[in-house]
């Protein structure tokens, strides 16, 4: 294994954070006030899909790191966290399903249906949480295991 660059996966999760404050702060409360914004709903969108690219660049960079391979898509890039541990495999999965979502709106692959997308945006995003808490542990695990 190469030395983990823990200064920059540290940098990414702070930016990571940054995106779900904004996600939070422009996501209202109620999903009615929501489907009447379009200005709102792209600012999530955008918050969100920042959101998912700082943790594609975490997992990229573990998985350099690790030398887990090379992933064939994005989807592949979480679920080999989970395959070597790194995350809980339930955990990729739903970041799979963010991941996915993600895809939707950058590439605009079909219509977003919006009240779908709000529901999204309000109860998915909470893996971001735990996908942040398990990079600190296994960054912790790494600076344990050099001592």
């Amino acid at each position: 294994m190469i030395d983990l660059d823990s200064e920059r996966l540290i940098e990414k999760m702070d930016e990571l954070e940054r995106y779900l404050r904004e996600l939070e702060e422009y996501l209202p409360p109620d999903e009615e006030d929501y489907l009447k914004s379009g200005m709102r709903k792209r600012a999530c969108e955008r918050a969100f899909q920042l959101a998912c690219e700082n943790l594609l660049d975490i997992c990229n960079l573990i998985i350099s790191e690790e030398g887990l391979g090379i992933p064939t898509d994005s989807k592949d890039t979480v679920r080999k966290l989970g395959e070597h541990a790194v995350i809980s495999k339930s955990l990729a999965s739903g970041l799979e399903e963010l991941i996915g979502f993600r895809n939707l709106i950058v590439h605009q692959y079909g219509r977003v249906d919006d009240s779908r997308a709000y529901n999204y945006l309000y109860e998915d995003s909470k893996d971001f949480y735990e996908f942040l808490e398990a990079i600190e542990k296994y960054i912790n695990s790494k600076s344990e295991s050099k001592k």
